[in-house]
């Protein structure tokens, strides 16, 4: 193929071709003959009447939109122990203790998904792949996932954690 003679005009003539089509194009390009832009027409979003669309209620709440301030009068009074009622702005002698408020309800569990484990066999770890309310992340046995919550057990179908010195058993894929 080297010393074929006839690839060097099969050469120069495909050289000949691509820049006649490059120079083809360019001036076809500055010609300004281009075809006239298609016209698109919008159609105007109709308006709706809503005038008949929304309905006062009879409540008499106050109007949300309105500047006015509505005052309410702020009324005092003191029971005492015997019932009677004390004037405003008196406090009796002997007032009653306030009522033991309960305790507020512990937080709930992270939200765990446990998709399955990674065996090392040289060091004989496993290390569970788990998403910890949507944040993936892979932990190992006696782990902490976050200040309340530690992993305890890693198995193929389950994985085991405290969650506030709770047991808490996450199966896989729930």
């Amino acid at each position: 193929m080297k010393n074929n003679p006839n690839m060097k005009y099969l050469l120069i003539g495909l050289v000949a071709l691509i820049w006649g089509l490059i120079i083809y194009k360019v001036i076809r390009g500055l010609s300004g003959d281009d075809p006239p832009p298609v016209a698109t027409k919008i159609k105007p979003p109709q308006t709706a009447d809503t005038l008949s669309a929304y309905q006062l209620t009879a409540a008499s709440y106050p109007d949300p939109f309105s500047n006015e301030l509505i005052e309410e009068e702020v009324v005092t009074e003191t029971i005492t122990p015997g019932g009677a009622k004390a004037p405003a702005g008196i406090t009796p002698a002997n007032p009653q203790p306030a009522p033991v408020m309960a305790a507020p309800p512990p937080p709930p569990p992270p939200a765990i998904k446990y998709s399955g484990y990674i065996y090392n066999p040289q060091t004989r770890k496993k290390m569970a792949m788990i998403t910890v309310n949507g944040r993936g992340l892979s932990v190992s046995i006696n782990e902490k996932i976050d200040d309340k919550t530690r992993v305890l057990d890693i198995t193929d179908q389950k994985i085991t954690v405290s969650f506030n010195g709770k047991r808490i058993e996450y199966v896989i894929g729930g």
